[in-house]
């Protein structure tokens, strides 16, 4: 064994062609189990003839070595568990362009899980995302309210407003309103909140538009607003008097 090692910086260096092979695959400097064995077989290689480090402390760092070892595994056995859990599953991935370095928002179902050495992918819409993308996990109920009421205000958006509705409006605000109606109370809640611009907007316009369905009905029947009005003086001729006379004694 060689007594003179090359030194940079207080530090020993291995010159093996190992250690240079390994230093070359490293570009982080977070250390895992396979560091940390390097450092411990350098620090047996290389230590002092003269003041030799005792067993007990090779034991001790040892076990430290099979603690991280442990650590390491239960860790990566946690991440498989939770990325099965995920499949079928409605999710929020937010990876980062490796270029631009901007997040984006990615919604779907994650169909299947897949392992490639130490990282685990979801696969969603036909791509693979990294599981630590993940932002969040969401409920399927609240996903479909959330995208019912983004609907419901892209629609209202190309709808007129209540001072421009008009009568050939009639069957698209009434198709509106049968969907609505059609809609669970937790659904109804999520436009009250999520698009209540575009809720009060359709109320206004479906009023407006009520009010001029009236008025053509009322056209259509001769003027004659209320049927109430027909049947007095329908009465009041057979009894023989004239509308709004009371009759003499």
């Amino acid at each position: 064994m060689a007594l003179w090692q090359k030194v940079e910086n207080g530090a020993i260096v291995d010159t093996s062609a190992s250690a240079t092979s390994s230093s070359k695959e490293k570009v982080n400097n977070n250390l895992d189990k396979d560091d940390f064995l390097n450092l411990l077989v350098a620090q047996m290689k290389y230590q002092d003839p003269l003041e030799p480090q005792s067993n007990t402390e090779y034991v001790s760092q040892l076990a430290t070595f099979t603690q991280v070892e442990a650590t390491e595994n239960m860790s990566h056995t946690a991440e498989s568990l939770e990325a099965n859990g995920l499949v079928g599953k409605t999710v929020i991935m937010r990876p980062t362009n490796s270029v631009t370095g901007e997040t984006s928002d990615v919604v779907g179902v994650v169909d299947y899980m897949m392992k490639e050495g130490s990282n685990i992918y979801l696969a969603i819409n036909g791509s693979l995302y990294n599981l630590d993308d993940l932002y969040t996990v969401a409920d399927s109920e609240y996903m479909d309210a959330v995208v019912i009421a983004d609907d419901f205000e892209s629609t209202m958006a190309q709808m007129p407003d209540a001072d421009h509705v008009s009568l050939a409006d009639e069957e698209a605000f009434k198709h509106i309103r049968n969907q609505y109606d059609g809609l669970t109370d937790y659904q109804k809640e999520f436009i009250t909140k999520n698009s209540k611009d575009a809720l009060d907007k359709f109320l206004a316009a479906e009023t407006a538009l009520n009010a001029l369905i009236a008025l053509r009905d009322t056209i259509a029947n001769g003027g004659t607003t209320t049927g109430s009005e027909d049947t007095e003086n329908e009465t009041t001729e057979e009894n023989g008097t004239e509308a709004g006379t009371p009759e003499e004694s």
